[in-house]
């Protein structure tokens, strides 16, 4: 069997050896976007290079969710159920190769390598977004209300049940479409309302100024003309609401797939990839999540 070893990937370049044979000694994916269809299996990710009229693709057979989970997870390729292919076509090829439930007959296969064996490397990486206006690099770490969800996706860091989204610079009144260069401050004491339990300083919980306790201090107003009473620190009632409401967040999902050990044989030729990176695809799986967080009794203070 004659034996290949490719460590670059660049142009495609084929030699045709004394016997007529043809071989394929690099691959050229490096632009090729990495696609993917299928469900549980038959899951396919796919790129194609139609300067070249080729194609490398990944077939796994798994009834497991690929990305439950995140972190890294590998796949073994046993050349039936889970296996790549590297192909060259004698016509344009497009996603419906890959993902039609009828196989086409057109293009046509010229030359076909089948992964005997080596890993298919699964990378998912979560990004998570609560929508509450601060980005996820000015997000202060850990866990501001102790509710159990971290700040980066929890849309009321303080806790106090006033979404952060409006405890902002929601007017932008200095122009620079940058919600946090001016967020609120209601009594000027140097913590913005969005991370302040007590946001008009009047010794009395944000949460606690809630006279109808419907888990939303918003819409208890005793004078129209200043506000919620959790902005006027003339009004001092205390409710005691020792709960959150519902909060909801976003969890976008990305993964990059390597493969490992790659071993691509056609008959006797045989292509040995020690390490192929297909690719990474964003926002491979979008799920919204609805969480009604935990009221830790550490967030009881002298306050009450």
């Amino acid at each position: 069997m004659k034996k290949i070893l490719i460590f670059l990937i660049g142009c495609s370049l084929f030699q045709s050896c004394d016997d007529g044979d043809i071989i394929i000694t690099t691959f050229n994916f490096e632009d090729a976007e990495l696609k993917s269809c299928g469900q549980l299996g038959n899951f396919v990710f796919y790129k194609i290079n139609p300067d070249a009229q080729e194609s490398l693709s990944l077939k796994l057979g798994i009834s497991d969710s690929l990305y439950n989970e995140e972190g890294t997870k590998p796949y073994t390729l046993d050349g039936t159920n889970n296996f790549v292919n590297y192909r060259t076509y004698n016509g344009e090829l497009d996603a419906s190769y890959f993902c039609s439930s009828v196989p086409p007959t057109a293009p046509i296969v010229t030359v076909d390598y089948l992964a005997a064996s080596g890993t298919a490397e699964f990378t998912t990486t979560y990004i998570y977004d609560d929508n509450d206006g601060v980005p996820a690099e000015d997000e202060l770490d850990g866990d501001t209300d102790g509710d159990g969800i971290p700040n980066m996706y929890d849309e009321d860091d303080d806790g106090d049940n006033v979404p952060t989204a409006l405890e902002l610079d929601i007017l932008n009144l200095d122009g620079d479409n940058n919600p946090l260069t001016n967020a609120l401050d209601t009594d000027n004491d140097g913590t913005p309302d969005y991370l302040d339990v007590d946001d008009d300083g009047d010794e009395v919980f944000t949460r606690y100024e809630d006279a109808n306790m419907d888990l939303n201090p918003r819409n208890d107003v005793s004078d129209p003309n200043v506000g919620a009473n959790y902005l006027n620190n003339d009004v001092a009632d205390t409710y005691l609401v020792n709960e959150y409401y519902l909060h909801e967040y976003t969890i976008t999902k990305d993964v990059k797939i390597v493969l490992k050990d790659l071993v691509l044989i056609s008959g006797e030729e045989e292509i040995i990839q020690e390490s192929l990176t297909m690719g990474t695809i964003l926002n491979v799986e979008e799920i919204e999540k609805s969480i009604k967080p935990s009221f830790p009794s550490e967030t009881k203070s002298n306050k009450e």
